[in-house]
């Protein structure tokens, strides 16, 4: 197909010549009923791009295939058999893919690292989450990917698995082996969902690394924003193959998607996939320089470590334009260094947590944007040696591996059933009845009907006292936790 064209782009471009006398949503009519002020910060051709699909940026019945055109161009971008664009983020296009195999009560395997999203689909459905181990690296703290024969363990164990969401590249850019899970699944007939929200750039140059469907997952989500220059919450849900059905992925999309979809964001993710497909190798050229220049700026700053190919697992490959630093040296936590930066030099980091800072480079970075972080990072780091600037310490959390999961009840019991509220220092022994997944990256280190070991208690209180802030817990002064409630005595003793 032409990856020149842009059907929802072209469209809009019609409305623009040919304005509809609308009595219907949305009510701003075009910016007809704009507020001044709204105009001078959002500009009036926001709100006159901001129709509804039918009626709007097609006929009442869609006959011009508007969406549907775009719908099949993104799929020969990414060399897929099917695409739908999704204007709820990765978070709506992961809980499509998973209503497309597996219902309640349906098992299906989870990385140990995947996104809240994944977490929240299977609890709202009851789905069984069976979890799957990943690799974790003790010199940095992070988790990387899934190993295969993590995979063919949890395979093993749960024969009756419906799917398995890997998350690949990692918010840290780092791959799993794709094409060995996928084998791995694919001899027992279990598709292979790949959470590859940060990797949608990847079809579109070969000094990235290889894109999830050429390595044959079944499913693939790409949160088009993230990178490639989308707006907010525009993500594209890419599928391959005959272990998914097709008509049922259709099904699912249409029923967690919007019937208003926001055609900004649309035509946002339609004109992303025509810039990538057509100027994709140069987009990412530059931006992979520019990353290669700010990995040789921070790794002269003493006390910090860039994270780099030398230091990747077996089988995993490296997007270099996620830039991971630790701070750990320093004595400062990383939260208050990202805060430090973005106080005194306006620069604003991808992540931050207590021993890390990333920096995510994209096409959109400027080498004044490079060089202000490196010199930010540069003069704090200095401050900090000599003493003449203090921050908050990093804190004694228990590394990542120390977290396990043992769950102690099914998860929806555990989320519905009666629950209080207690001191997160006396929480260890509970069940949680809550889900905490400190965003970013998104990773839940508690879920309802998980044990709250001794490790959790310390990890969540240290990180709470480093600057952390989580979305997620009910307190939000983070020194509550929701918890199962114990039956009284009176209760056991009846029993």
């Amino acid at each position: 197909m032409d990856q020149t064209q842009a059907p929802i782009l072209d469209a809009l471009q019609q409305i623009e010549r040919r304005k509809v006398h609308g009595f219907g949503a949305p009510g701003h009519h075009q910016g007809a009923a704009l507020p001044r002020d709204l105009a001078k910060v959002l500009g009036k051709r926001v709100f006159e791009a901001d129709v509804i699909t039918p009626k709007g940026l097609d006929d009442r019945t869609e006959g011009e295939h508007v969406l549907q055109r775009a719908h099949e161009i993104a799929a020969e971008a990414w060399a897929a058999d099917f695409c739908r664009f999704v204007t709820g983020g990765s978070t709506q296009s992961l809980h499509t893919a998973l209503a497309a195999v597996a219902g309640p009560g349906d098992t299906v395997l989870l990385a140990a690292n995947v996104h809240k999203a994944e977490r929240a689909h299977a609890l709202a459905v009851g789905l069984k989450a069976e979890i799957v181990p990943v690799m974790i690296d003790d010199a940095f703290d992070i988790e990387h990917g899934v190993a295969p024969e993590a995979l063919t363990a949890a395979l093993d164990a749960h024969p009756d698995a419906k799917a398995f969401v890997v998350v690949s590249p990692t918010y840290f850019g780092v791959t799993s082996d794709i094409g060995a899970l996928s084998a791995i699944c694919h001899a027992r007939g279990v598709p292979l969902i790949c959470d590859a929200a940060w990797g949608g750039a990847f079809a579109f140059c070969e000094a990235l690394p290889d894109d999830a469907l050429t390595k044959d997952a079944d499913v693939a989500v790409y949160s088009v924003h993230k990178t490639m220059g989308a707006l907010t919450q525009g993500s594209a849900l890419l599928a391959q193959g005959e272990l998914v059905d097709r008509q049922r992925l259709w099904m699912a999309y249409e029923l967690f998607e919007t019937t208003s979809p926001s055609v900004p964001i649309l035509a946002s993710l339609d004109v992303a996939r025509r810039e990538h497909a057509l100027h994709g190798e140069a987009i990412w050229g530059k931006a992979l320089e520019r990353a290669a220049d700010l990995r040789r700026r921070l790794g002269k700053i003493k006390g910090v470590r860039v994270f780099g190919r030398d230091d990747l697992p077996a089988g995993s490959d490296l997007d270099e334009t996620k830039v991971l630093v630790d701070v750990s040296a320093l004595g400062a936590s990383g939260y208050a260094i990202d805060d430090w930066l973005n106080k005194e030099y306006r620069v604003s980091v991808g992540l931050s947590d207590a021993r890390h800072l990333l920096a995510i480079v994209a096409p959109g970075t400027t080498a004044t944007d490079v060089r202000a972080l490196a010199r930010g990072l540069a003069a704090c780091a200095k401050g900090l040696r000599k003493g003449t600037l203090l921050l908050a310490p990093t804190g004694e959390a228990p590394p990542l591996r120390s977290l396990g999961v043992e769950m102690a009840m099914e998860a929806g019991e555990a989320l519905f059933g009666a629950a209080e509220q207690v001191p997160l220092g006396e929480a260890e022994g509970r069940v949680a009845a809550e889900m905490i997944a400190p965003a970013p990256p998104g990773v839940p280190r508690l879920v309802p009907g998980q044990r709250i070991s001794a490790a959790h208690v310390a990890w969540l209180t240290a990180n709470r006292d480093a600057g952390a802030f989580f979305l997620d817990p009910i307190d939000p002064s983070e020194r509550m936790i929701r918890v199962v409630a114990e039956a009284p005595p009176q209760a056991l003793a009846a029993e």
